[in-house]
């Protein structure tokens, strides 16, 4: 199967001195060792707060550019710059899931009544009309993890059992630490 046909939009953002964050290379070199195939990176430069920036990033990069391709694939995934696919998970097994619903598969952990880390998400192009409805519905920025949260709640978007994904520690700018 051609992993072009699912690609990876990865969000990201350039910093005050106009560079991409140092575990980019790593979160790219381990997505395309896994087998997936990750569109040109249109990092966002947003002077808003850090945990916005996820949000407003899909709603206003991420749609429109897969808009532009939407006709020459079967779906897309949205993954958080510091994605780290798991070594056990290639993209044929993307595949052999066989999964047809707009999917969470990557994150930190659930909780009762919220879902840590959108670090990978997947939509059918059949769902694109209808995801970009939702986004646009939102009246202002929000945590993109409460929004992914609020569409498993309403069962528009389904959640695998276990992680497939997780993230890079690195320093966080939303917790101003850390992130492990």
């Amino acid at each position: 199967m051609d992993n072009k046909l699912y690609p990876i939009d990865i969000l990201t953002f350039i910093n005050k001195d106009n560079e991409l964050p140092t575990y980019l290379n790593q979160s790219l070199y381990n997505t395309s060792s896994q087998g997936f195939y990750t569109l040109k990176i249109t990092p966002d430069d947003y002077d808003i707060k850090s945990y916005h920036c996820g949000f407003k990033h899909i709603r206003d990069i991420t749609i429109p550019k897969i808009e532009k391709i939407k006709d020459n694939i079967k779906g897309f995934f949205i993954g958080e710059g510091d994605l780290l696919i798991n070594k056990s998970f290639y993209f044929n097994d993307f595949i052999e899931m066989n999964i047809t619903k707009p999917t969470w598969l990557g994150y930190k952990k659930k909780l009762k009544d919220y879902i840590v880390g959108n670090f990978l998400i997947y939509i059918p192009i059949t769902y694109l009309l209808e995801f970009k409805q939702k986004i646009m519905a939102e009246k202002r920025l929000i945590y993109s993890d409460r929004f992914f949260t609020k569409l498993v709640k309403s069962d528009w978007l389904d959640i695998t059992n276990k992680s497939y994904a997780n993230e890079i520690e690195h320093y966080s700018n939303i917790l101003k630490n850390i992130r492990k």
